[in-house]
C-alpha cells in the first residue's frame, strides 16, 4: 500500500509565488448539503477516549478511490495520525498539503494560499472528479482578517471554484479561543458556501477543540492528544460521508 504524501513547498516552488485571483464559485448545484453526523469523540468522554485510541476499520469507499487534503499548521501536527487513520480506512492514494500560517486566499512569500493549492492540483488530475474526495481545514489563519461574513464568503468560493463540481468535499471548520465571534463569522461563511455548493460537509472542529485537553495555552493549536483528537475527526467525518 502507497503511503500518503505530504506536500508543502515543493508544490509551492510549482506554484510560483503569484497569487492567482480566484473567481467567484458557481453557487448552483442539485446536490443538497449534507449534515455530517457529529463523531461521538469527544461527547461525554475523558480525553483518552477522543484521542483516536478506538479502533478505524476499513470502509467501503465508494467511487472514490484518492483523498486531496489542504491545511494549515493543524495539519502538519496531525500529519502522522491522518496518515495512518487514512491508511487504516482503506486510502492508498492521499495527498496531504498543509503549510504553518496558510489561508484561504492569500498567498504571501513561498505560502501559496488554498485556493492555488487546489487550482494546481485540479489542473493536473486525469480521474473522473467524484473519484477525488477533497479535504480542506482552513481558515484560523483567516480569523479576523475580513470585515464580515460576506468577505470571507468571497475567498472561500476562491478555493471552491478550481475544485470540480462531481467532487465531494469536506471542510473542517475553526475555532479560536479568544476570538469567538470573529470565529463564528468564518464558520458561518463556510457553512453557507458550503451549504450553497452541495455534495459537501462540515468537519466541526468548533465541537471539539474546546474540550478540556485538546489545545494547547493558546486556545488555538492541537497538544499531542489533540491532534489525534483532529485526524479522528477528519477520518470520522470522512468515513460518515461517504456511507
Amino acid at each position: 500500500m502507497t503511503s500518503p504524501r505530504i506536500t508543502g513547498l515543493l508544490l509551492v516552488a510549482a506554484l510560483g509565488l503569484a497569487a492567482c485571483g480566484g473567481s467567484d464559485a458557481d453557487t448552483t448545484s442539485g446536490e443538497p448539503f449534507e449534515e455530517s453526523p457529529l463523531p461521538t469523540i469527544g461527547l461525554g468522554s475523558d480525553l483518552g477516549s477522543i484521542s483516536g485510541s478506538a479502533e478505524v476499520r476499513a470502509i467501503d469507499t465508494g467511487s472514490v478511490d484518492s483523498i486531496v487534503m489542504i491545511g494549515d499548521s493543524i495539519t502538519v501536527g496531525a500529519s502522522p495520525y491522518l496518515e495512518e487513520q487514512f491508511e487504516q480506512l482503506g486510502f492508498a492514494d492521499v495527498s496531504i498539503n498543509a503549510q504553518t500560517g496558510k489561508r484561504i486566499g492569500v498567498t504571501f512569500g513561498d505560502n501559496a494560499s488554498g485556493a492555488d493549492i487546489a487550482e494546481f492540483i485540479a489542473a493536473g488530475l486525469e480521474s473522473d472528479p467524484e473519484e477525488t474526495l477533497w479535504v480542506v481545514a482552513l481558515g484560523t489563519n483567516d480569523i479576523g482578517q475580513y470585515n464580515d461574513t460576506d468577505e470571507v464568503a468571497a475567498e472561500i468560493d476562491e478555493i471552491l471554484d478550481p475544485i470540480p463540481d462531481g467532487a465531494p468535499l469536506i471542510w473542517v471548520n475553526t475555532y479560536f479561543g479568544d476570538r469567538p465571534e470573529a470565529t463564528a463569522e468564518v464558520n458561518e461563511a463556510i457553512e453557507s458556501r458550503l451549504t450553497a455548493r452541495g455534495n459537501a460537509t462540515i468537519g466541526r472542529w468548533s465541537e471539539l477543540a474546546p474540550t478540556e485537553g485538546v489545545l494547547r495555552s493558546d486556545g488555538i493549536h492541537p497538544g499531542d492528544e489533540g491532534a489525534k483528537v483532529f485526524a479522528n475527526l477528519v477520518t470520522t467525518t470522512v468515513a460518515n460521508f461517504l456511507q
